[in-house]
Parts: structure tokens; C-alpha cells; sequence
């Protein structure tokens, strides 16, 4: 009996053969299924640390402690683990909220938005302690801030022809993390301390320093 099991097996691959002309790609190579997690997982897994080393663009919005906007940003890489940013906010200040720090129940005379453009930098770290769909960063920067107080009781047109404006110079500090979502998408949560004093007031208060904290998507290409 084990004599023909032998004789069968043998003469399988020239069966097959004399069949299909071809061997199959079992029988010519062996199957490593280690291998083949591993290709597995390039094609589906997203990897951060090659993100970070492209040109990055999203949005996001935020939480600030007088109010609530939207950013845009935008970063390329310097060198590994280093990487500039563009950010720029449009930032509501709300002062009818009695649950913000900064509400007032006699202030009516003008609605404030502030605009950061601000320039800065971002270091990647703790990526060893991390496997590759987390990348938590370090970040500072500065640039131009403009405050609009759009005055109370006017249509919203009529709004945006009467505001006066104010520039500073404003900067911020902070850190976050990207958490991967594809190949090319990963989210955002930002924690940050914004520094924006003004020369003069706008709208109720000269100081709109003070924390924020962000949720967005960025995306490469």
C-alpha cells in the first residue's frame, strides 16, 4: 500500500503537467505564510513614519476658551522628524455663552473674530514607544494675528463694511497626535497655548491668550 502512495505522488506533478502545461506556483516554490501577512500588511496598514515626510494639507476645528472655529493647514518635511506648518484659523468669539470664561451679560456693541496666520514648527516624538499608526508631536510657531470686532445692530453685510480692524503679532505652543486612518489620511487632536495680546481692545478685551484644543483630518500627496 505504501508503495503505490508513492507511485501516485510521484507521478502527480507530470499529470498536472501533461494537463495544464504548467506547473502550479505551489508545486514550484514553497508557500511562506509569514510572507504573506507581511505583503499583507504594506498594502493595508497605514505608515505614519513616510507620512510625515510629505507634503500635508486639512482641516480642522477648534475649541478655543472664549469661543469655537475652523483651521487650515498645511506642512511639508525639513528633514526626519522635522516638519514646517502653516496655520490659519478663523476664530468666533462668543460672549453671549454664560458656560465661556469670557462671558459678558452687558457687552453688545460689536461680534470679534480673530484671524492667526501663524508659521511654525512641528518635532516628531516617543516614536519608539509607539508602533506605526500613532505619531504623537511637539510644536511651536508665530506669525501676524488680525482681530475684527463687526459692530452690533447691522445686517451682515452692513456688519462687514463697518469692522475695524487690529494686527498683533501672535504665537502659540503646544503638542498632538496623528492616528493613522489609510495610506494617506490620518486624524488630529491638537492641545495648544495661543498667545494673542492686542495693542489696543477689540471688541470687550485686549488679552485673547489662552488654550485650545483641535480635531481634524490631514491628508497627503
Amino acid at each position: 500500500m505504501r508503495k503505490m502512495i508513492f507511485v501516485f505522488l510521484s507521478l502527480l506533478p507530470a499529470a498536472l503537467l501533461a494537463q495544464t502545461g504548467t506547473l502550479p506556483q505551489t508545486i514550484n516554490r514553497m508557500f511562506n505564510p509569514a510572507h504573506y501577512h507581511q505583503r499583507a500588511n504594506a498594502v493595508a496598514a497605514p505608515t505614519l513614519s513616510r507620512f510625515g515626510q510629505s507634503d500635508v494639507f486639512g482641516l480642522n476645528g477648534a475649541l478655543v476658551s472664549y469661543g469655537a472655529g475652523s483651521n487650515f493647514r498645511y506642512q511639508w518635511p525639513l528633514k526626519p522628524d522635522l516638519t514646517a506648518t502653516l496655520d490659519l484659523s478663523m476664530l468666533y468669539l462668543d460672549f453671549s455663552n454664560p458656560l465661556l470664561p469670557f462671558y459678558s451679560s452687558t457687552y453688545r456693541s460689536a461680534d470679534v473674530m480673530l484671524a492667526p496666520l501663524f508659521f511654525g514648527v512641528r518635532r516628531d516624538v516617543l516614536r519608539e514607544n509607539f508602533d506605526d499608526t500613532i505619531l504623537p508631536y511637539v510644536q511651536v510657531g508665530a506669525g501676524p494675528l488680525a482681530g475684527f470686532a463687526f459692530p452690533y445692530g447691522y445686517s451682515f453685510w452692513e456688519s462687514l463694511r463697518r469692522a475695524a480692524t487690529t494686527w498683533t503679532i501672535g504665537g502659540f505652543a503646544g503638542a498632538g497626535v496623528n492616528f493613522a486612518i489609510n495610506k494617506k489620511t490620518v486624524g488630529l487632536v491638537d492641545l495648544r497655548y495661543n498667545v494673542m495680546i492686542f495693542p489696543e481692545q477689540v471688541g470687550p478685551r485686549q488679552n485673547y491668550s489662552g488654550p485650545a484644543i483641535s480635531f481634524g483630518v490631514l491628508r497627503g500627496f
